[in-house]
């Protein structure tokens, strides 16, 4: 392993050790992305502090109602991008090829991985906004704002549905904002994606 690691150029070096680290990361996200554990980052590249508007944070849950807009640039896609590219740059180099053609090549991979991964996301919410799974479950059930729901506007809420974490629109009963971490219960649904919250400590709440 040592004479290995010794006979390889520096730039191999560099690419081995992104390969492992972007894999390690893209496994995690996919073992997370499982599991529907839930972190609190930014889900598009760049972190919260970039974020602006309706942008989601990150979250792991197989069930968001926001497959309508295809979205190549996310923390999945882009830690797709990094794995392939990596080890395609690792491989290409340890087979002899230039430098020009190797990086050539491993953008090429990873332009690849993030469109293929992309697509797959794409069209896993769009067939669950399709009718496998059912805004109408959230009536009645309680939740947490996810992103602060503004006067007259839509924010994000995060629920159990039929035992599946889930994130979903929510507008404020009567366009009153209501801020992140706020617990809230769904009173009402505005259409397929999109239902209207109470806090829980609102009177209306039986």
């Amino acid at each position: 392993m040592d004479t290995w690691w010794e006979g390889i150029t520096t730039l191999n070096k560099v690419f081995v050790c992104s390969a492992v680290v972007f894999t390690l990361l893209f496994v995690w996200q996919i073992i997370m992305t499982l599991l529907g554990v839930d972190s609190h980052g930014g889900s598009h590249f760049g972190g919260a502090g970039l974020n602006s508007g309706m942008e989601a944070p990150i979250h792991y849950e197989v069930h968001e109602f926001s497959g309508d807009a295809f979205t190549l640039i996310s923390t999945r896609s882009i830690l797709a991008f990094g794995t392939l590219f990596s080890w395609a740059g690792a491989l290409y180099l340890a087979d002899g090829t230039s430098i020009l053609l190797t990086l050539v090549y491993s953008v090429i991979w990873g332009a690849i991985a993030m469109l293929g991964v992309s697509l797959i996301l794409h069209f896993l919410l769009r067939m669950q906004e399709q009718g496998n799974v059912s805004v109408s479950w959230a009536l009645g059930e309680q939740g947490t704002v996810y992103i602060s729901i503004p006067a007259n506007g839509p924010g994000k809420i995060r629920l159990m549905m039929k035992g599946v974490m889930s994130i979903i629109n929510a507008c404020g009963k009567n366009g009153s904002p209501i801020m992140a971490g706020t617990r809230v219960k769904v009173i009402n649904i505005l259409n397929q994606n999109t239902v209207e919250v109470i806090e829980l400590w609102s009177p209306e709440v039986e």
